[in-house]
């Protein structure tokens, strides 16, 4: 799984300054439905929040996969193997809770596009 992120986030490197520019563009939707217009802008509230959460997202998963710690070899000493064991399994953990949270901001969208 870990691996297969990785060569996803290699792929998709060039969408890192598309993902900045998405969550920016929600941020300012923020700004402006919560702070300009006296409630005029009110209902863009919740799909800007929903493009930062995206951006934010594709972000962070392109910065965490693009580079994956090395394998456990069985030539190296135990110490060694441990460690990197360890540095793997809370990448696994990462990789884990990107794909709930993805899964979750599905959701949430879909449910924000059904509602209106």
């Amino acid at each position: 799984m870990l691996f297969t992120l990785h060569k996803l986030a290699l792929r998709l490197r060039w969408s890192n300054p598309l993902a900045i520019l998405l969550a920016l563009s929600g941020l300012v939707g923020v700004f402006i439905s919560l702070f300009v217009g006296n409630g005029r802008y009110g209902q863009w509230l919740e799909p800007a929040l929903v493009l930062v959460l995206w951006g934010m997202m594709l972000y962070s998963f392109l910065r965490l996969f693009q580079r994956i710690p090395p394998p456990v070899l069985p030539h190296d000493d135990f110490l060694t193997r441990l460690g990197n064991r360890m540095v793997l399994g809370l990448y696994t953990l990462l990789a884990f809770l990107v794909i709930l949270v993805s899964a979750v901001l599905v959701w949430m969208s879909a449910r924000l596009i059904m509602l209106d």
